[in-house]
């Protein structure tokens, strides 16, 4: 069988048939006012898929940190980070890019988003450090595409308070071309999400960011500061930033 194409891929992913030459249509999300659907019968059908936490075999140790371990005080420490496989170097291999954010008031060593080399033999190399994209912050999405047209995928990360686009150099490493390609983050929003897309077909990808909620720490309630909060108009108890306690 021959590899699969990345449209393909990403249409898997969704949960949908693919077709050469047709659009595949998806169910869409239902209105409050459509009443659930009965559940279709089992097929019979044996699942037979098994999945292995391998990551430790793999040589992906470095950890992903998002917040204190013991408790959160923000929601900006519940959400965590995503990811990225990426061959990077073009050698036929999926490599792997892992986000991390880190912690308010001190920032952890090993706190970097990794880079990750397939050795081809089901096992990994961190090559962050050679690749020139060790960096430290609060990194939400990643997504990657030749932005340049230069035959090698670059990455854009986004973080609270920004994002950082990476060109790839073609010899491993990576360069941050952010100001270079007038892109101006907002140190204030919280950049989610990101996409490349050639939105007019002029084959040049075009970039699509989204943000989240307005999160600035100089609004945020300080510590002990409200005796409750609302959710959907019921008080209900607070942690000591005067924001809802959120369990780990």
């Amino acid at each position: 069988m021959g590899a699969i194409k990345r449209r393909e891929f990403v249409v898997g992913l969704m949960g949908l048939p693919f077709c050469a030459g047709e659009v595949a249509v998806g169910q869409g999300i239902a209105s409050r006012g459509v009443k659930p659907q009965p559940r279709g019968k089992p097929s019979g059908i044996p699942f037979h898929a098994h999945f292995v936490d391998v990551a430790r075999e793999a040589g992906l140790v470095k950890p992903v940190l998002y917040g204190e371990q013991e408790k959160k005080e923000y929601i900006l420490e519940t959400v965590g980070c995503g990811c990225a496989f990426i061959d990077y170097d073009n050698d036929g291999w999926m490599d792997l890019f892992l986000l991390t954010g880190t912690r308010f008031g001190h920032t952890p060593a090993a706190a970097s988003n990794r880079l990750y080399r397939n050795n081809r033999d089901g096992t990994f190399t961190d090559v962050t450090e050679k690749a020139g994209l060790h960096w430290s912050g609060w990194a939400s999405g990643v997504c990657t595409g030749d932005f340049n047209n230069d035959g090698f995928e670059d990455l854009l990360i986004t973080y609270w308070g920004g994002f950082i686009l990476y060109r790839n150099n073609g010899d491993g490493t990576f360069s941050d071309v952010t100001a270079a390609s007038g892109l101006i983050p907002d140190p204030t929003s919280w950049y989610s999400g990101c996409t490349f897309l050639d939105q007019n077909r002029d084959g040049h990808l075009d970039l699509f960011l989204t943000s989240y909620v307005d999160f600035d720490l100089k609004r945020v309630p300080r510590p002990g500061e409200g005796s409750h909060c609302n959710w959907k108009g019921i008080p209900v108890n607070c942690g000591p930033r005067g924001l809802p306690t959120v369990a780990n």
